[in-house]
């Protein structure tokens, strides 16, 4: 692992005049990253569900500052937020793929139907975190390539569920490893159109959905706040050479994963045959993500 040095405030000011699309950013840790990089003098597009709080953000903040109300489950919402961005501010420089929330999913229950038959489990989570990731990431590279001269960072908030068992919240777990699949899938691809890929992965984080029985079972293990998470959140825009990185981020610490998960895969996939497959992923044109 490697720890990454804490943002300083001199590094924010290369914020400023930038434009930046945060989903669910009216609440939680998409709130506190747009409230980190308005202060820096970014434009900011604030994607989310609820219009209330995202209007209520909207005249907080005064200028430079969009709402736009976002369903992410929905294509036609998401290329829709992309537009009215391009049509305030003029073009986009950088994504937050941000909304997503924990859904009971039902997995194991044995719920049946008014003709006795099983029903399916809620895809509530897959649709949102999953979904929604997809929909913000495919609409970002089009938008950024309108402006392929610039350097773009895509940034995907994962979770720590990414990497670990999160019994009950099967689907949810599901969910954020298909996060991590994506940004691992798009990371060697899109450097090449002057994108930048990577992804947050936050352990747990201390907000207002967090039921008071869960911050006491947690104790004095390290936590997050939203202010910390967006912190790391901003890490790849404020430098831009990471591409391909997993941020862990606990306690407010920033941790990377990527370089060293990838630098010990022969002690756990054995010399040869790691070999034989960095060999094929250079085949492939996946080879080199860092």
């Amino acid at each position: 692992m490697t720890t990454l040095h804490p943002i300083e405030e001199h590094e924010l000011k290369t914020l400023a005049g930038k434009t930046i699309i945060v989903t669910g950013g009216a609440s939680g840790i998409g709130r506190a990253t747009v409230l980190l990089a308005h202060a820096a003098g970014a434009n900011i597009a604030v994607a989310d569900l609820n219009e209330s709080d995202g209007k209520r953000l909207e005249t907080e903040l005064k200028e430079r500052i969009l709402f736009v109300q976002t369903d992410v489950t929905v294509w036609e919402s998401v290329i829709a937020l992309f537009e009215a961005t391009v049509q305030c501010f003029g073009g986009v420089d950088s994504v937050f793929a941000n909304a997503g929330g924990a859904f009971p999913d039902g997995f194991l229950d044995d719920e049946v139907d008014e003709g006795g038959k099983l029903r399916a489990p809620s895809m509530k989570s897959i649709e949102v975190n999953l979904y929604g990731a997809v929909y913000t990431s495919k609409a970002a590279i089009h938008y950024f390539g309108k402006e392929s001269y610039k350097q773009h960072q895509l940034v995907l908030t994962g979770s720590a569920a990414s990497f670990l068992d999160t019994p009950p919240l099967f689907l949810y777990g599901a969910s954020k490893a298909g996060v991590l699949g994506l940004m691992r899938g798009l990371r060697s691809t899109t450097r090449a159109k002057n994108i930048t890929v990577n992804m947050i992965a936050p352990w747990m984080t201390v907000t207002a959905q967090v039921p008071d029985w869960l911050k006491k079972v947690w104790g004095d293990l390290p936590a997050n706040d939203p202010e910390g998470v967006a912190r790391a959140l901003v890490i790849p825009l404020l430098r831009p050479e990471l591409n391909g990185r997993t941020i862990w981020v606990a306690g407010n610490k920033a941790i990377e994963l990527e370089q060293r998960l990838d630098t010990i895969r022969p002690q756990w996939m054995g010399e040869e045959l790691s070999a034989s497959i960095q060999e094929g992923q250079e085949r492939m044109g996946a080879g080199d993500s860092f």
